[in-house]
């Protein structure tokens, strides 16, 4: 059995609900995840991420607040591989998204 770790973090943006869940969706497609579900009653979006080094997956959720929307994103990944010594896989996941939204 793998041993896993994850990783959450939060970000409040401006916008409406149905903008931001389009470009939290469009940002998984484009930083390489597969097997992604949306889930539009619940404002959640999950997928995996497998590439060579990495194996995990990543859940975001966006929860309207006021005028703004808070993004909660959390990352689980394998930290049982030689790569995980050299840079954390939950990190490289997160950056994965955060760089294409």
């Amino acid at each position: 059995m793998a041993v896993r770790k994850s990783k959450e973090e939060s970000f409040s943006v401006s916008g409406s609900s149905d903008q931001w869940f389009a470009k939290a969706e469009n940002a998984l497609t484009k930083g390489g995840f597969t097997n992604i579900k949306a889930n539009k009653l619940l404002n959640q979006i999950t997928g995996d991420y497998k590439k060579v080094t990495v194996w995990g997956e990543i859940s975001v959720t966006l929860f309207p607040k006021n005028e703004q929307i808070e993004i909660n994103v959390k990352s689980t990944a394998n930290t049982d591989n030689i790569f995980a010594m050299f840079s954390s896989p939950t990190q490289k996941i997160l950056a994965q998204f955060k760089n294409n939204i």
